[in-house]
This record gives structure tokens, sequence and C-alpha cells, in this order.
């Protein structure tokens, strides 16, 4: 199965929606399911459901807030999780593969750089800001992506 290509329009500039693959959610249920059905042994059987459906409902609205991050570039600004940068303010960027993003986001990474990262979109981005006095903003910005290379196309159309 083919992923939807992020929407990109003229107005609207890029956005891009890093949801969680869909089979998180069977497996958010069958986990909870496993885990609620534990409380048979100790709990009266009329109340075995409340805790099964408490069970149930915490991890599948646990997947579905992990799927709310969207990258999203518009008006000339970057958007990525809750905080926004203007394009005016990147120096460079550069698509990222999967393995230059690990190495990026782990030990070879800059403690002070902004991350946002989803594991299910293994390729990314990394905006380098213009230089600033040390500690006054984070030197580069490293955003995940499932498709890096029209993520960067999108930013250098909104320079």
């Amino acid at each position: 199965m083919t992923e939807p290509a992020p929407r990109q329009a003229a107005d609207a500039g890029y956005l891009e929606r890093l949801r969680t693959p869909w089979w998180w959610y069977p497996l958010a249920i069958l986990a909870a399911v496993l885990l609620g059905a534990e409380f048979d042994v100790v709990m009266p059987q009329f109340l075995v459901g409340v805790p099964v459906l408490v069970a149930i409902v915490i991890p599948v609205g646990l997947v579905w807030r992990l799927s709310r991050g969207a990258v999203r570039v518009a008006d000339g600004r970057v958007t990525a999780g809750g905080r926004s940068i203007a394009v005016a303010e990147i120096d460079q960027l550069y698509p990222l593969r999967a393995e230059e993003l690990r190495q990026l986001v782990g030990r070879h990474g800059d403690p002070s750089a902004y991350t946002f990262v989803r594991p299910w979109a293994p390729a990314g981005v990394q905006l380098v800001l213009t230089p600033r006095p040390a500690g006054e903003r984070e030197p580069y910005w490293v955003l995940s992506s499932r498709h890096p290379d029209r993520l960067a196309a999108a930013i250098q159309a909104a320079r």
C-alpha cells in the first residue's frame, strides 16, 4: 500500500500529517484486551467490563494523540509540533535519509537542537538556522517527514 502524498497547494503551502500507522490501533486494542482480561481473575464477573473498557480507551487514545503531529510550510513559516520559525531564519536545509536522521538525533547531534521526530516517519529534514549568540536559540531543527525532498522543496519555494 502506498502512502498518500502530502497536501500541497499554492495557497496552503505544504502540509504533511505524521499519522501513526493504521496497524498500531489493532495492536493497542489487543494489548488492552489482554491486560483487561487479567482482571477477570480478581474482580466480580459483572465488573470485568469496566477495566477492559478503560484499558482499551487509554492506549487507543494514546495512539490517536501520537498521530496528531504535522509539519507545515505556510505564510513564510515552518511549523512543526507547537513551534514555528520564519523561513528567513533558515540558513541551510538538508534532506536526511533514515540513518542520517538517527545519527543527528542521537549522540552525534546537538542536545540544544529542536527535534520533531516520529519513529514511523523514517526520513527527515535538517534546518540549520542563521547564527545567533550562544544560548539565544537552538542551532538547528530536525523534522521527520515521509517525503523529505518535497518538504525541502516547499521550504525553498517559501524563501
